[in-house]
């Protein structure tokens, strides 16, 4: 149990896509704090198990909760926005899930690489043409 309190939800790249997958499909919307707390404590259960091959319930961590005054697991909850760059100023790749979110909540600026197309057409007068025309099938040299 207590490896579970102390598993590193915030840093571990695979729990936080699944949880940015649950996020951009609406799985917190429209609920209370208290759900949204149930949710991903289940989620953090769900993942934990897996990974450590642990069979933990939502029972189990409530009653740790009640016997010992430990630390609240809604501050280990990291639900801010997906951060695009890591701490060392590297691009990280979204996920679709992600990108449909950013998108969807018109934060393209939060998009990397995302290039500002202006919506008006090119001012500048059109090149002209230095390539040769091209011979027709009866005007080429025969090399015979």
């Amino acid at each position: 149990l207590r490896s579970f309190l102390t598993f590193p939800f915030s840093s571990d790249e695979v729990y936080q896509q699944g949880l940015a997958d649950l996020l951009a499909h609406g799985a917190l919307a429209g609920k209370t704090d208290v759900e949204r707390v149930e949710i991903i404590l289940r989620t953090q259960l769900f993942y934990f198990n897996r990974v450590a091959g642990q069979n933990l319930t939502v029972e189990d961590v409530r009653s740790h909760q009640n016997t010992v005054d430990s630390q609240n697991l809604t501050g280990t909850v990291d639900l801010s926005p997906l951060s695009s760059k890591y701490g060392d100023g590297e691009t990280r790749l979204l996920t679709f899930a992600e990108l449909t979110m950013l998108i969807e909540q018109g934060k393209t600026d939060n998009i990397p690489n995302n290039k500002v197309i202006p919506e008006m057409l090119n001012d500048a007068p059109p090149s002209t043409s230095i390539a040769l025309v091209r011979k027709k099938p009866w005007e080429v040299d025969s090399q015979f």
